[in-house]
């Protein structure tokens, strides 16, 4: 990566509100995470092809950051140009019988409450997640009641080589458990398919779903939600309590109480403390059940040391 002198000036001229040394647990609900070398908005496309063409000529890395609510950013922040989509990328629109197009930056619980609100069907399991269309579509989010890529007619990526939009439809992704083959792609924007049907009850559903993860999860809390993936037949949840792991802490980082697969910032944790009760706990399970668990959560950035080096 070139001096960060050599470039910071540059970028700050295409964009005047980019910030240096931005702390990113601002931008995350765990509320850690070190700085990011640059901290840019994006609100339009030209905005987009800008950035990406500015970053390529000086070689900078970009990474592409939602609403921060599965993410872990290590101690030593992120190197290069850390992005986050808002204006023409928070948009909802409702076209033909049933479909919405939602843009990347939307927020999922918005985005089931404004299609309840018009009589549509389909993604209410999906109110209690905490992130963004984008994210939700990499990490295909979801509850045992349904996930969003059930609902995917096609996406839109942006293509920092051909500084371009370009188009996949649904036959053209892999959907799976809390992963998709859309990691890695720039998405700016997505088209759902849903069904009419009675506004009372739709409404009542989503109540229903939200009064659920209000009892049953930590939703006040500084938290990513499910740090682990469930493995087959099996709830890590009720492995990490069966163990009795509930409230376990390694530095500022804690095993929630109220639901064992959360873990949440308890006192000013780092990411070297949630990553040291990380190990804690898969070192448990797998010599208790013979099982490992694999992190849900996406870890990113650089340790402290790399970092100062």
């Amino acid at each position: 990566m070139p001096p960060k002198r050599n470039w910071r000036d540059g970028l700050r001229s295409l964009f005047p509100d980019a910030k240096f040394d931005e702390p990113l647990k601002k931008y995350t609900t765990f509320k850690i995470g070190g700085p990011a070398d640059a901290f840019v908005v994006a609100k339009t496309l030209d905005d987009l092809v800008r950035l990406f063409g500015f970053a390529r000529s000086r070689r900078l890395p970009v990474f592409l950051i939602g609403w921060g609510s599965n993410l872990l950013v290590l101690d030593g922040g992120i190197r290069g140009v850390v992005l986050q989509l808002k204006g023409d990328f928070d948009r909802v629109e409702f076209f033909g019988e049933g479909c919405v197009r939602a843009g990347a930056a939307v927020r999922l619980p918005n985005l089931v409450l404004r299609c309840a609100q018009r009589g549509l069907a389909g993604s209410e399991p999906l109110v209690g997640v905490p992130g963004t269309v984008g994210g939700a579509l990499v990490m295909n989010a979801g509850t045992r009641d349904g996930e969003i890529g059930d609902l995917v007619r096609s996406i839109e990526y942006f293509d920092p080589e051909t500084l371009s939009v370009r188009r996949l439809t649904r036959s053209r992704i892999r959907f799976q458990y809390r992963r998709s083959s859309l990691g890695g792609k720039f998405l700016v924007s997505t088209e759902l398919e849903l069904k009419a049907g009675d506004k009372v009850d739709i409404i009542g559903r989503v109540k229903k779903y939200q009064q659920i993860r209000l009892k049953t999860q930590p939703v006040h809390s500084y938290n990513v939600g499910s740090t682990f993936k469930n493995p087959p037949g099996l709830f890590v949840a009720r492995l990490i309590e069966e163990a009795g792991l509930k409230g376990t802490e390694f530095g500022g980082a804690r095993v929630s109480l109220k639901h064992a697969n959360f873990f949440e910032n308890d006192r000013r944790a780092t990411a070297s403390d949630v990553l040291g009760l990380v190990d804690l706990v898969r070192r448990e399970i797998l010599e208790r059940r013979g099982v490992k668990l694999e992190l849900e959560m996406k870890v990113v950035g650089e340790p402290a040391e790399a970092a100062a080096r």
